[in-house]
């Protein structure tokens, strides 16, 4: 009898790094990282998920959805995919207790870039950079107001998250989009989905964002006195993660 794959869930708030992990866990022989399933826009699968009933199926029964996504494995050891802040709380809800299911909850340090990217990708409409050469990258003015709100926005999701985890009793593994780039860290990934570190992953989704923050924010001076005597002004100046283009564990 063929042992039943590893279930586990990448729970993140937007423009974290998701589609980077996912496609680095997605490159594993043993894995099957699915993208944003539960996106408002539609599955976001790699592999095809047989009888899932499809965007009407998946928001009319989240359950029976996610039995369909767990049986759609094809061999693999460990399955899985992304969960976004704001998306189905129905299935939301589901996965943070079932203690069954592995949960990942990733990050970003940078408070500020996470905010400017998120609304890069609203102007634009590019939540996803798997082309070789990704669009180019509007300015754009971030009034200090809404730079907070959002703080305190993606603040209260993991805090909520980690509330119900450590009310069931569950483990968890955190780590954050800037420790990406450490192939230790890919590797303790790794090893929580119950793989080894033993061959090359290529990431297929590629940096939007520049390394300055003066290039995008068209208001980065003033911002930068709004934001004097906080963490975030540190965030502001700071560079961002370098891009990744493949982690190799092939020895």
């Amino acid at each position: 009898m063929t042992p039943r794959p590893l279930r586990f869930v990448v729970f993140a708030a937007p423009r974290t790094g998701s589609n980077l992990l996912c496609s680095l866990l997605d490159a594993h022989p043993d894995i099957l990282c699915h993208r944003g399933l539960f996106n408002p826009a539609g599955i976001h699968c790699t592999r095809d998920l047989g009888d899932s009933g499809g965007v009407a199926g998946r928001d009319r029964d989240p359950a029976a959805f996610l039995d369909a996504v767990w049986a759609a494995g094809g061999g693999a050891q460990a399955i899985g995919f992304k969960m976004n802040r704001d998306e189905d709380e129905r299935a939301v809800a589901a996965l943070l207790r079932d203690p069954g299911i592995r949960k990942i909850l990733l990050r970003r340090r940078n408070r500020v870039r996470t905010y400017v990217s998120e609304e890069i990708a609203r102007r634009t409409g590019i939540w996803e950079s798997f082309a070789p050469s990704p669009a180019s990258v509007p300015t754009i003015r971030v009034e200090p107001g809404d730079l907070l709100r959002h703080v305190d926005l993606n603040t209260a999701y993991y805090a909520g998250l980690e509330a119900v985890l450590a009310a069931t009793g569950q483990d968890w593994l955190e780590t954050d989009y800037e420790a990406l780039a450490d192939g230790d860290e890919i590797a303790r990934i790794l090893a929580f989905l119950g793989v080894e570190a033993r061959s090359a992953l290529p990431a297929a989704c590629h940096k939007r964002g520049p390394s300055d923050l003066g290039a995008v924010v068209e208001n980065f001076g003033a911002l930068a006195e709004a934001l004097a005597g906080t963490t975030l002004l540190d965030d502001l100046y700071r560079r961002d993660a370098p891009d990744i283009h493949v982690h190799d564990f092939a020895g």
